[in-house]
């Protein structure tokens, strides 16, 4: 990757909507130029997807919880995987460190509906222990890591 490259990733991870035409004066590059490195970018694996990020309160789910899980038997962790890929309000699954083993990032329509996944997570995937934080306020989310755009 070169510096024009990471200036692009950049560009397209503020707005993965931009036209290659809109892009063009600020990399000083052709459409057609910009149109090879993203496709160079995305056959790379540098470029996964494109998505879209949505307003949880406005689709109607506002509750945002982090439940932080201990499974009982390390065997458990496929039933775990299937419950968290069947699953489209688990935003976030995370194997971690520490003293615990995962971290969900869940929402939810409502407290109750948000308990009745707990319950199924803790009745289908053999947990130890779980712990869950609510999200009062998002101060900040970055979908994506972005690279440097001064190298040294």
């Amino acid at each position: 990757m070169d510096d024009t490259d990471v200036k692009l990733l950049n560009l397209l991870a503020a707005d993965a909507d931009v036209t290659a035409t809109a892009l063009a004066p600020a990399l000083n590059l052709s459409v057609p130029a910009i149109n090879k490195r993203i496709a160079r970018l995305r056959s790379a694996g540098v470029i996964r997807q494109y998505t879209v990020l949505l307003d949880g309160e406005k689709v109607g789910k506002p509750i945002q919880a982090f439940v932080l899980l201990v499974l009982e038997k390390f065997a458990r962790s496929e039933a775990l995987m299937e419950l968290v890929r069947g699953d489209p309000d688990v935003l976030d699954c995370h194997a971690v460190t520490g003293e615990y083993d995962y971290i969900l990032h869940i929402c939810a329509r409502d407290i109750g509906e948000l308990e009745k996944k707990l319950l199924t997570l803790k009745s289908r995937c053999g947990l130890a222990k779980s712990y869950t934080l609510l999200s009062l306020m998002e101060h900040k989310h970055q979908a994506t890591p972005l690279p440097d755009e001064t190298k040294e």
